[in-house]
């Protein structure tokens, strides 16, 4: 810790100079012989305990300590006067000193007081320090947790996208909570580019995001970090270079981003292919069912016609009536097959619909 600055006001020279001389070893001392001298050095520094005569030829010492007062500048005074008096300590206490030696004194009792005080201001300034680190710990706390809160919010946010302009959305959403400056671009057969609001990317952050998304996960230039994974790239234009904390503290929270992207990227690729699927096997299945029905009912009226006119014809070709009943059930039986072999193609059917219904049950969940 650094030693604890003690200031003498005082006009008496060789006085200073025997106090400055005992205190010198143990505290950082400094003297002043009129007011004007202590006050341009006030302006600049702020001692922690200060030895002050009350009859200055200038000004008196219960002005300089009542202006130190109302300043709030935190800082112990010790009056030292030969004017022992009740009115004098009275005035003293009233402008908030913490102590009065008269004069003469031994020089142990100013010792043991200053010690005293001093010891005091030493314990005051190290309470003051772990409240500011505790606050700043409390702050950051908050705020990391404020930030994760936000992060775990658009994890939720992102199951309920089914495409990527609302998931760029929920993005955006996010990176407004950050404070962060973002466009986004997302890779599947073609490049989709994003920024907030609907708008349009400038040419020079597409060639950006086009020219390093190879370039490892994260890639920091001027105060400007672009964000990669497989299918997902954003550029940060306001990444915070000069706070080594928050900086550290948002690398690690785009890191996890990216990689939520990344996954919800791929499962509206595999929604929008299943939902491809699904719409073929839709076609297909309209396709064959007009076909069988077109078949059966082109197969029925020939099998009708040619029955009709095979046994229209049994008079005329002169077979006997054994030869008939045989003929017929020649043809009955192989139009019994016949209808078999379509009701392969409605087994076909009901098979491409249970297939169907599979792929419409995953593009719904």
């Amino acid at each position: 810790m650094d030693q604890i600055l003690v200031w003498i006001v005082d006009d008496d020279k060789d006085y200073c100079e025997l106090i400055q001389e005992v205190l010198a070893d143990d505290y950082q001392v400094s003297v002043f012989h009129e007011a004007g001298e202590y006050r341009r050095a006030l302006a600049e520094h702020t001692p922690d305990l200060v030895l002050m005569d009350i009859n200055l030829p200038d000004v008196s010492g219960i002005e300089l300590c009542s202006e130190l007062t109302e300043s709030g500048k935190d800082c112990a005074v010790i009056f030292v006067s030969g004017m022992n008096t009740l009115e004098e300590r009275l005035r003293a206490y009233e402008v908030s000193a913490v102590d009065f030696i008269a004069k003469p004194f031994e020089l142990k009792e100013l010792l043991a007081k200053v010690q005293a005080v001093a010891s005091y201001q030493a314990k005051k300034r190290t309470l003051v320090q772990a409240e500011s680190m505790s606050r700043n710990m409390a702050f950051q706390s908050m705020t990391e947790s404020s930030q994760y809160g936000a992060v775990l919010q658009f994890f939720r946010q992102c199951f309920l996208c089914q495409d990527y302009q609302s998931l760029a959305d929920a993005f955006f959403d996010l990176m407004q909570q950050l404070n962060l400056n973002t466009c986004l671009e997302i890779r599947d057969n073609e490049v989709h580019y994003f920024a907030p609001q609907n708008a349009d990317i400038s040419p020079i952050e597409a060639n950006i995001l086009e020219l390093l998304d190879k370039h490892g996960r994260l890639y920091d230039f001027g105060s400007r970090t672009i964000c990669n994974d497989k299918h997902v790239s954003f550029l940060i234009k306001n990444m915070p270079m000069d706070d080594e904390v928050l900086y550290g503290r948002l690398r690690d929270v785009i890191a996890v981003i990216v990689e939520g992207l990344e996954a919800r990227v791929m499962d509206i690729r595999r929604q929008q292919t299943l939902q491809h699927v699904f719409m073929e096997i839709q076609s297909l299945l309209g396709n064959i069912s007009g076909a069988i029905l077109e078949h059966d009912e082109k197969f029925s009226a020939a099998l009708t016609g040619m029955t009709t006119e095979i046994r229209t014809s049994f008079h005329v070709l002169d077979m006997t009536e054994e030869q008939e009943e045989y003929f017929a059930s020649l043809v009955e039986r192989n139009l019994k097959e016949a209808n078999s072999a379509g009701d392969a193609f409605y087994r076909l059917q009901g098979s491409l619909n249970t297939v169907k219904n599979v792929v419409e049950s995953s593009v719904q969940q």
